[in-house]
C-alpha cells in the first residue's frame, strides 16, 4: 500500500468527449496546484475506467485520506469511485470530492491547501438517517453488498460511457428504477440488493429512471440538462422519504416525462413503447417538452 501522512491528491483528466471544452481548465488547475507546491497524481476519467485498468488499481492502492478532483458533481464523484471498489463512507479514509468545473483554478488550489492543512473539508455528507426497511440493513450496508465488479461490455469502444450510479447513502431498495427500466440495466444481487448490473445497456442521454426514484438516489454524472440528476445540490430535499419530483425536475410531472424518455429510447431500439397509445405522436410530444 502507498502510505501517506497527509491526504493524497488526485486530479482526473478530462473525459474524452469533453476535452475540447475543458482542456484549458485542466492545464490551469495543474499549474495552480504546482504553483502552490501541492503534489498530486493524474488519472484518466474514472467514469470511463474498468476494474482491471491501471488507474483504478492505483487508486485502490492509495491508503488513507484522498482528495479527488474530477469533472462531475461531488456526489457523483463519490459514487463513481464507490463503483470502482473504493471505500467512500469514512471507514478507511476521508474522501474529499471537488468539482474541477467549480471556481477558478487558483481558488481550487487554495481549497486543496486548506483540506491538506485540516482546516477545510470537501467530504460529501450522507443525508439524514432514514428508518431501516424490513431487511434491517441500512443504505450504506446495502451499498457495501451491492458495489461489486461488473463484466466489461463487448462494445465499450464504440461510444462514450453512459450509465447511472446509485447513491447508497440515500437508496431504500424500493426497486422503482428496476421496475421502470425496460433495458435490463438494473438487477439484484444474491442478497436482494439493487445493483446496476448491465450498465452499458443504458440508453445514452436517457435519465428516465432518475426521475422515478422517490429519494433521488439515481445519479447520471454526465447529464447536463438537470444538475440534480447529475448529482448536484437539491436544496436539502433529497433527505426526505417522499420528494415532490415535479418541483425538483420541473413540469410535466416526473413520471410522465420519464415514461416519454423511456418510450423514445424503445422506439430507437425498434421496440414497442410500453406506455404510448399513439406511437407516431410520441416523438412530437417529447419534442414539445421544455427540458
Amino acid at each position: 500500500m502507498i502510505a501517506r501522512s497527509a491526504p493524497y491528491v488526485v486530479l482526473s483528466r478530462v473525459p474524452q468527449e469533453e476535452r475540447t471544452q475543458h482542456a484549458a481548465a485542466f492545464e490551469a488547475i495543474g499549474a495552480a496546484l504546482r504553483a502552490a507546491s501541492i503534489a498530486y497524481a493524474e488519472v484518466d476519467s474514472i467514469y470511463d475506467r474498468y476494474e482491471e485498468d491501471p488507474d483504478v488499481a492505483f487508486l485502490r492502492e492509495v491508503a488513507g485520506d484522498l482528495v479527488f478532483i474530477g469533472w462531475h458533481y461531488p456526489r457523483a464523484l463519490k459514487w463513481i469511485l464507490a463503483r470502482q471498489g473504493l471505500e467512500v463512507n469514512g471507514k478507511a479514509r476521508a474522501l474529499h470530492c471537488l468539482d474541477a468545473r467549480e471556481g477558478e483554478p487558483a481558488e481550487l488550489a487554495a481549497r486543496v491547501e486548506k483540506i491538506l492543512a485540516g482546516t477545510s473539508s470537501a467530504v460529501v455528507a450522507a443525508p439524514p438517517k432514514q428508518d431501516s426497511p424490513a431487511d434491517g440493513l441500512t443504505p450504506k450496508q446495502r451499498g457495501v453488498l451491492a458495489e461489486q465488479a461488473l463484466p466489461n461490455p463487448e462494445n465499450a469502444e464504440l461510444s462514450a460511457r453512459w450509465y447511472p450510479v446509485v447513491d447508497y447513502d440515500a437508496c431504500t431498495n424500493c426497486m422503482e428504477c428496476l421496475d421502470f427500466c425496460l433495458f435490463g440495466v438494473y438487477g439484484v444481487d444474491p442478497a436482494g440488493t439493487l445493483r446496476v448490473t448491465n450498465q452499458d445497456e443504458c440508453r445514452s442521454d436517457c435519465p428516465a429512471c432518475a426521475r422515478v426514484c422517490p429519494v433521488g438516489a439515481i445519479v447520471f454524472p454526465k447529464y447536463v440538462t438537470n444538475a440534480t440528476i447529475a448529482g448536484g445540490e437539491d436544496d436539502g430535499e433529497r433527505g426526505s422519504l417522499k420528494l415532490d419530483l415535479s418541483k425538483i425536475f420541473g413540469k410535466p410531472k416526473a413520471r410522465h416525462q420519464a415514461a416519454l424518455e423511456r418510450d423514445r429510447e424503445l422506439l430507437k431500439a425498434g421496440r414497442k413503447p410500453a406506455s404510448a397509445d399513439k406511437v407516431d405522436k410520441l416523438s412530437d410530444e417529447f419534442d414539445k417538452l421544455d427540458l
